[in-house]
């Protein structure tokens, strides 16, 4: 890899070197990416090279390091169904308050609280993008007790570490609570109008926002995602007339490996995170342009 001078420009700052890592590596070759994202191994789980195909092989030939992700909220259910199913795709900086077990080789734990500022920038520090999943994610936390530090605190603490410590991206975990009050006649397009019911969904409404904020004045690039029901396990049941909103553990890990590898140009995205389902609650055309197919859902039995 070369490093070159830093250069400041729309896209704020960064390496020469890293741009082009970027772009022979990971989302040069995206388009190329065989369907489906992944095979199911034996037992069902991670990813299959044979599935991804050359592009991945080549990724790895071409590239001297992976890239460098920091996953805030590292030891909570979405930071572990990434962990499980990317594999050692990205060196991943795994940050939380509670210890992460079980550590990988291509993987390394850093004990932080994202209420604290300077604990968030030094572990930004040499990160190509983070994935803040940290938060309260319950409906009924109470707002001054945990979701103005950790939701309203912690977030903006999130996408002012990034931008000072020269990241590329941020992929901030919204909800679909920042939309729940839609009537569900149709899937509620990225676009509709926030409409949060509870406190906790205006928390992520307000991330939303930084993330426009973030990317029109910094240039920082920053992909929210609104993430279904990550609890949800498919069965052949689970076909209710309601509209659906589920998304399993490896769809989870495809489509915030697309958000990640999505095109240097993307600046500021809104995507919607379900599996495929009969009756869809939130559109997916724009997680289906960054390339996600989701693989589960009612719809595929």
């Amino acid at each position: 890899m070369w490093i070159l001078p830093s250069c400041t420009g729309l896209h704020g700052t960064r390496t020469v070197g890293w741009i082009l890592r970027r772009r022979v590596g990971f989302w040069a070759t995206n388009r190329k990416m065989a369907r489906p994202f992944r095979e199911r191994n034996k037992n069902g789980r991670g990813w299959n090279e044979r599935a991804i195909g050359r592009s991945y092989r080549e990724i790895k030939e071409s590239m001297a390091d992976k890239m460098k992700v920091l996953v805030t909220g590292a030891a909570g259910l979405v930071g572990g169904h990434l962990r499980e199913h990317w594999g050692d795709r990205y060196e991943l900086r795994l940050a939380d308050v509670k210890p992460v077990g079980n550590l990988a080789a291509h993987e390394e734990f850093v004990q932080m609280d994202i209420t604290q500022y300077d604990a968030f920038l030094t572990a930004c520090q040499g990160m190509d993008a983070v994935v803040h999943l940290a938060a309260d994610p319950s409906m009924a936390a109470e707002f001054y007790k945990t979701l103005l530090p950790l939701n309203i605190i912690g977030c903006y603490n999130g996408f002012e570490a990034a931008r000072e410590a020269g990241c590329r991206r941020i992929v901030f975990a919204s909800s679909i609570n920042a939309i729940l009050g839609h009537d569900q006649e149709e899937p509620v397009p990225w676009q509709a109008p926030v409409y949060p019911v509870n406190v906790y969904g205006a928390t992520k409404c307000f991330g939303e926002a930084l993330g426009r904020v973030y990317a029109h004045q910094h240039g920082l690039s920053c992909i929210m995602v609104r993430i279904g029901a990550a609890a949800w396990k498919q069965a052949p049941d689970q076909d209710p007339p309601r509209r659906e909103a589920g998304i399993t553990p490896h769809d989870q890990a495809q489509l915030f490996a697309r958000c990640l590898e999505a095109p240097d140009e993307v600046d500021f995205k809104i995507v919607h995170g379900t599996s495929d389902h009969t009756r869809q609650w939130m559109d997916l055309e724009v997680s289906r342009e960054l390339g996600y197919e989701p693989e589960d859902g009612t719809a595929q039995f």
